[in-house]
């Protein structure tokens, strides 16, 4: 039985947001990445899926309960890209950031390759201006 692509990325972003509530632990990322996952940052760097489940650990810490919100997800073969935007407070250290209490709202889109119904390549994109000016890292 094939996975629906559009459904593992819908799972995928809810068990980010469930990590990041305290609910599940980052293990639960395992069923839905594959062994092989490359992540291509944003500034240009890769990232295998024990450093994305670093990254993912580093903002569940900083920004407990933080949620995405789907606003369009499209497939096409083995592709799934979703727009979306990205809401946390920034009540823990991030990124050697002391807490603000900034809430901070960033869009966002992802764009996943799949292969067996699990997630392979990932390639990242928000506005991480934004988010370094929320928590204190840059200031204009």
């Amino acid at each position: 039985m094939s996975v629906d692509p559009k459904t593992v990325v819908r799972t995928f972003y809810s068990t980010t947001d469930a990590i990041s509530a305290g609910t599940l632990q980052g293990s639960a990322l395992d069923e839905l990445l594959a062994e092989t996952l490359v992540v291509h940052m944003p500034d240009g760097t890769r990232v295998d899926r024990d450093g994305f489940k670093a990254v993912n650990h580093a903002f569940a810490q900083g920004f407990p309960g933080s949620v995405h919100t789907i606003e369009d997800l499209i497939a096409e073969g083995d592709r799934v890209v979703a727009r979306m935007s990205w809401r946390g407070t920034h009540s823990g250290e991030f990124q050697s950031a002391p807490p603000t209490g900034n809430t901070i709202e960033l869009a966002e889109t992802g764009i996943m390759r799949l292969e067996d119904g699990k997630i392979v390549e990932f390639w990242p994109l928000f506005d991480s201006l934004a988010l370094m000016l929320g928590v204190g890292i840059a200031k204009i």
